[in-house]
């Protein structure tokens, strides 16, 4: 129990190694055969991911997409996410209303680009051509020719569907988690 582990000592010891990346089971930082060890205290594995909010992904037409040229993993703004083990986890805010009702305008999506993209997902798109981004359903299709295309599928049936050939899609990223604010929104 928690209370066990405080009157051991155990839980100041967790606590202690939590932020000290490199050190083994044993607090030693080295493996059992002396090698250097990476890997989080027991105690990080059960605190949330913080993972960069990158910028605004287009649910509507794609739009230009930049980074704001910060390195990867670094932004502006941090969201926490339980349960996301990827290390380059990244979230976009959403801006428009192709994907509701799933998605609002204004929800942050937190996508895993180490996550398997199936037929169907949710996905950050990035488009070869100009750079673009969008947040849509990924259908992967083939043409007559047996050409490889991706299906662009907005969920709000007031928006058309586009598909492209599989080399104009830069990256697909599959959506794993979505945070969104209940109530009215604070004025800006």
């Amino acid at each position: 129990s928690l209370d066990d582990a405080y009157r051991s000592g155990a839980l100041a010891s967790l606590i202690a190694r939590v932020g000290e990346p490199g050190r083994g089971t044993d607090g030693s930082g080295e493996g059992k055969s002396g090698e250097r060890v990476d890997r989080a205290s027991p105690l990080e594995s059960l605190l949330p991911r913080e993972v960069p909010l990158i910028n605004k992904v287009a649910a509507g037409y794609p739009r230009a997409f930049t980074d704001l040229d910060y390195p990867a993993r670094i932004a502006d703004e941090y969201v926490r996410c339980p349960d996301i083990a990827d290390p380059d986890a990244f979230a976009a805010r959403v801006v428009g209303d192709s994907m509701e009702p799933d998605y609002r305008e204004g929800d942050i999506v937190v996508f895993s680009p180490a996550k398997p993209i199936r037929d169907g997902d949710d996905c950050f798109a990035r488009l070869e051509r100009d750079q673009e981004t969008t947040f849509k359903r990924i259908y992967f299709e083939k043409d007559s020719a047996g050409v490889e295309l991706i299906r662009l599928q907005p969920t709000n049936s007031r928006y058309a569907p586009r598909t492209l050939p599989r080399e104009e899609v830069a990256g697909l990223y599959a959506a794993v988690s979505a945070i969104r604010r209940i109530g009215p929104r604070p004025p800006e």
